[in-house]
């Protein structure tokens, strides 16, 4: 007999929040070049009608890397009672964040705005096509984002 596991159902649901977020991120079918899993097994990762399946932690690695942001061990960490510090902000190294950190975030900001503003300026709304270049700046965005907090963390 099997006794009770730990995690509860929310935090199941957290883990696959979060999962789909980092997926999103990455696109899976382009993640999927660069991992040992396919697309189709990514999407049942991050999808809460499958609650058994949970992303190795090998493919987590990778799509951390991928994506340039910790994301789902940070919410792993949260889950377990930690924060997720970098190893350099344990050293005390001061964050080298400058101008061309700001240009850069600034930059993908404004492809986010360019982006929606040309898709609203045909009828008002975003096509299918629209919604996911808009997206995709997004995610390029979030992940210049969590660079820059990484490094203000002093984690680059």
């Amino acid at each position: 007999m099997k006794l009770p596991r730990k995690i509860i159902e929310t935090e199941r649901l957290d883990l696959k929040a979060a999962t789909r977020a980092a997926l999103d991120m990455a696109r899976p079918t382009k993640f999927a070049l660069v991992t040992r899993v396919d697309a189709a097994a990514l999407s049942r990762y991050g999808s809460p009608s499958e609650p058994e399946k949970f992303m190795p932690i090998d493919v987590v690695v990778d799509l951390c890397r991928d994506i340039g942001s910790p994301a789902i061990v940070e919410e792993l960490a949260r889950l377990l009672g930690f924060r997720l510090v970098p190893l350099a902000a344990e050293a005390n190294t001061a964050p080298q964040v400058g101008y061309a950190d700001i240009a850069v975030v600034s930059k993908e900001a404004n492809d986010v705005i360019t982006k929606i503003a040309e898709g609203l300026a045909d009828d008002g709304k975003l096509d299918g096509s629209e919604v996911r270049e808009v997206r995709k700046e997004i995610a390029d965005n979030i992940a210049h984002l969590h660079r820059l907090d990484r490094k203000i963390a002093g984690g680059e």
